[in-house]
Parts: C-alpha cells; structure tokens; sequence
C-alpha cells in the first residue's frame, strides 16, 4: 500500500461513517481479509472477521460520527504500515467513551495509533488501534 492509497482507505473510512452505516460491509471487503483482526487499545479488545468488525463499526456509528483528519506521521513498508492521526467524534447522544462523558451535540478529539499487518494480496489482515484521550489534543 503506497501513501496515496492509505489516504483513500481513510477517505473511504470517513465516507462510510458519514453515511447510514450501510457502507461498512462495502468498505471491508475493499481493504480487508474476511479473517482480519482488529485489537483496540486500551481494553485489547478483539473484533474477528467481517461480520463482528462490521456490527461494531454500526454500533460506534450509532452514538457518534467518526472522522479521521490527515495522518501525522505514516510509515509503510511491503507489509506493514504504522499510521498516527487525530480522530474527530460528533456525539448522536450522551455517552461514555474512553472514561470521559461526553453529551450528545458535543465532539472530542482521540489521538490514534494505528499498526497495520498486510496479507501477501495487500490487504489488512490484522491491525492493532491505539486510541488516546488527552485534554490537550482537543479542538479549542
């Protein structure tokens, strides 16, 4: 995956969350193995496969709007990529997320940390997410 492309995943990401949820399954597919593992931090919790990824990314889509801005730093190589950029979240309704409350109408901003293991076809085949709440990284 080059620069350009890893900036279309995240382009494509963003259109799937800014949409009614339906283009998950579409947007899976298109980067990711059917077996492909998702480990969010801290709670190293792991989604398995399309169908588990997908019910998860609706459910987050259904209390917030989530927005990856332009990656800070990115490193790619033939099989790995690491990736650092802020994620911006609207709240649909009051909600807890990562220890803090948030009320619905309002945005946060996470800091995410993100590994990307690549199968030999090129897609993710297992990615490990780091997402960091820290007063400083919101929006003034």
């Amino acid at each position: 995956m080059t620069e350009t492309e890893y900036t279309q995943y995240t382009k494509d990401f963003n259109e799937a969350c800014a949409g009614d949820g339906s283009a998950f399954g579409h947007f899976f597919d298109k980067y990711y193995e059917p077996n492909a593992v998702f480990e969010y931090i801290p709670k190293a919790t792991k989604n398995s496969g399309k169908e588990i990824t997908v019910a998860f990314w609706k459910s987050v889509h259904d209390i917030m709007q989530e927005e990856i801005q332009p990656h800070r730093t990115l490193v790619i190589s033939e099989m790995k990529i690491a990736a650092e950029a802020p994620i911006d979240f609207k709240c649909k309704k009051d909600l807890e997320w990562v220890g803090e409350k948030h009320s619905a109408g309002s945005s946060f901003r996470l800091m995410m940390a993100a590994f990307y293991n690549l199968s030999e076809k090129g897609k993710i085949n297992y990615v490990r997410v780091y997402s960091i709440y820290h007063n400083d990284y919101q929006l003034k």
